[in-house]
């Protein structure tokens, strides 16, 4: 409502999640998607699924029928651990699931662990997925549940706060705690062929997150003596925003991603995107194959386009609403 605050709504939503142990986009998700539901009225809830004696202590008093159970996950077992549970919930019940390595998950399983999986995803009342992908491998059985969601759910930009000025051949990535499949070593080569083919003033900032190990210790020391990388850990998300912002490219080197929040919220940002194409990639984004030369002259001079195909339009918010909806008539 303009000028005034949002109506309350009769359902509520109560979104389970690692609180203490999702990183990167998963966390990132699920707190947009809360943000966006209060704007809109509802009331949001966590249960911290990351260890038993947090989630007894954060479940709240306030289950029933009205009430929306939204289980974000990236790890297929942890929808069969709590299958049982989410079966006898009163309410509706999804299960998200967030990684691109979920066909992955499914070949290792072999045939009792899918049969175990095909089992348990019946507790759950629907099940969104983050590309076309995780919905073909389903069993038959499941498809008329699935919807496949964007996880990013924009939020609107404080006014109060001024842009930063985008530098061209400023370059950023991601990684999660220096993994092997998120290639930021690929990103290192790439600006450094970059800088000496035509870009000299070229810079990249590494933003590392999740567990601070060995792999990421190996990748802090690579570019420690690079003058021209910067690499920072567990930055907050305002000061994520504020590199999107300031990126003239944003780079996605990685083996799979289904759709990540990470580059869109660089695409909302304003910034280029160029990416792998060894998964599927949002419109607008610029892919190359994943090698170190091949990533520099997208950098240099674009990558094919990507027509999106195999992501979905409709975020996270537009699936919730259509749940809740169900809920508050």
């Amino acid at each position: 409502m303009a000028g005034g605050s949002a109506p309350h709504r009769s359902a509520r939503v109560l979104q389970w999640a690692q609180e203490h142990g999702e990183v990167g986009g998963v966390h990132a998700s699920h707190r947009q998607l809360t943000q966006a539901l209060r704007a809109e009225g509802y009331a949001v809830g966590y249960v911290d699924t990351g260890a038993a004696a947090r989630a007894v202590r954060s479940v709240p008093g306030w289950w029933g029928r009205r009430t929306l159970h939204l289980f974000h996950i990236t790890r297929l077992w942890r929808a069969v651990v709590l299958a049982p549970l989410f079966a006898v919930l009163p309410g509706r019940s999804a299960v998200v699931l967030h990684s691109g390595s979920t066909l992955r998950q499914i070949e290792r399983l072999g045939g009792a662990g899918s049969a175990v999986l095909r089992l348990a995803l019946h507790a759950y009342d629907e099940i969104w997925a983050v590309n076309d992908e995780i919905r073909a491998v389903l069993p038959d059985s499941l498809r008329d549940r699935v919807r496949v969601v964007t996880p990013f759910v924009p939020t609107p930009a404080d006014p109060a706060v001024e842009a930063p000025r985008r530098d061209p051949h400023a370059v950023s990535v991601a990684t999660n705690a220096g993994l092997a499949h998120y290639h930021a070593e690929l990103a290192v080569e790439a600006v450094r062929l970059v800088r000496a083919a035509a870009w000299p003033d070229a810079t990249l900032r590494v933003l590392a997150y999740g567990h601070d190990g060995e792999h990421l210790g190996r990748l802090r020391a690579a570019v420690a003596p690079l003058d021209w990388v910067t690499l920072t850990f567990d930055s907050p998300a305002e000061e994520v925003r504020a590199v999107l912002a300031s990126s003239g490219v944003f780079l996605r080197p990685t083996d799979w991603d289904g759709d990540s929040v990470t580059v869109r919220e660089a695409l909302d940002a304003g910034a280029r995107v160029v990416a792998s194409d060894t998964a599927p990639r949002p419109l607008g984004v610029e892919l190359s194959a994943l090698d170190a030369a091949a990533l520099a002259v997208a950098l240099e001079r674009g990558g094919r386009p990507s027509d999106g195909s195999g992501l979905a339009v409709d975020t996270l918010l537009v699936a919730a609403e259509a749940a809740l909806a169900t809920l508050e008539t």
